[in-house]
């Protein structure tokens, strides 16, 4: 099945960070009774329709949150990161609740790496998932994007849904055995670099790509291996666009529209991408490999999206295909 896309605005893209938290024994999760009711998608969830490229983040974020209770305050909404390795909540929410400092930790984002302070939490609570106690990073909500960013720290062993048709994203167990396909669903298994899920069965324009399914992303970057065998085999003409990281930082990237983009059995046709010689790329091991970070563009092209990081599977719903499903936008319950 093939599905027309459109380009929907190069903006802040991926944060990563290489130093892992503090290994600490996670504290028991809140009593149940004083959980409060589950959160409604609010509008910064909702996705936009730029004009242009040159856009601004909040115009057209198309990324999705889910409630998130931080020692036992909250309520607050986090976006989900698959492509990022820690969990990051902004200085202003860190400084609401008075979380004290961990000192500072190197954070990785598409402009470079740098130092960045840090806090700590007691206690990070997210749907079923037991409670955690983590160091996350801080850095402005502005640049960010949200109160904060949920990585695969948190995210380990676990399985993210994402429903494209309701707008809604769970975070929950992962399963305990690999269900078959349902009617119009492809199944790709994946490895895992350095907690990444890298789909090895996908290729753009008949250029075989490692894929990184990135949530956290609200556009699809390819490195600039993958932009110059397309410029050399003339499937690709890239344009200029300025992009704005996380940390705030300014890069000049490329972007180009690709005939097609295949993902397992499944083609999206026309699909416009960034390219940049992001930090992520020479983190996973793959700066010198054609490799893509699939944003939350490339995923409007399905119904559904599941990626369970403890079987490295990763579950995508044609359009047209859901039959009514949806998710519970994370219940904030044991």
């Amino acid at each position: 099945m093939a599905v027309s896309t459109t380009f929907a605005g190069l903006l802040a893209l991926l944060q990563v960070a290489s130093a892992p938290p503090a290994t600490a024994p996670a504290p028991p999760a809140p009593d149940p009774a004083a959980l409060p009711s589950p959160l409604p998608v609010d509008s910064s969830t909702v996705p936009g329709t730029p004009a242009s490229t040159a856009v601004k983040l909040r115009e057209v974020d198309t990324r999705m949150t889910v409630p998130v209770l931080i020692n036992g305050k909250g309520p607050f909404r986090f976006i989900v990161d698959s492509g990022a390795t820690r969990t990051v909540i902004s200085s202003t929410l860190a400084a609401q609740l008075g979380l004290p400092s961990a000192g500072t930790v190197p954070l990785h984002s598409v402009g470079g790496e740098s130092d960045v302070p840090a806090v700590h939490i007691d206690s990070l609570y997210v749907g079923a998932l037991p409670a955690k106690e983590i160091v996350a990073p801080m850095l402005d909500e502005a640049n960010l994007g949200g109160l904060g960013i949920l990585g695969i720290d948190t995210l380990k062993g676990k399985k993210v849904v994402i429903d494209m048709m309701h707008h809604a994203m769970s975070v929950e167990p992962a399963d305990k055995y690999t269900p078959p396909a349902a009617d119009g669903e492809i199944i790709v298994t994946a490895r895992s670099r350095f907690g990444q899920l890298v789909l090895a069965d996908a290729d753009a324009a008949g250029q075989k790509i490692y894929a990184i399914v990135d949530t956290g992303s609200m556009v699809t970057l390819g490195n600039l291996t993958l932009r110059d065998k397309l410029v050399r085999r003339k499937r690709a003409t890239p344009q200029l666009v300025p992009i704005t990281d996380v940390t705030g930082r300014k890069i000049m990237a490329s972007y180009a529209p690709i005939s097609d983009l295949r993902i397992g059995n499944f083609h999206m046709q026309n699909v416009v991408i960034a390219f940049d010689d992001a930090h992520a790329f020479e983190r996973f091991g793959l700066a010198t490999k054609p490799a893509m970070l699939l944003g939350m563009d490339i995923m409007q092209g399905f119904d559904r999206v599941s990626i369970d990081f403890a079987r490295r599977k990763v579950r995508l719903l044609k359009r047209g295909e859901s039959d009514g499903y949806s998710v519970v936008v994370n219940p904030l319950k044991p």
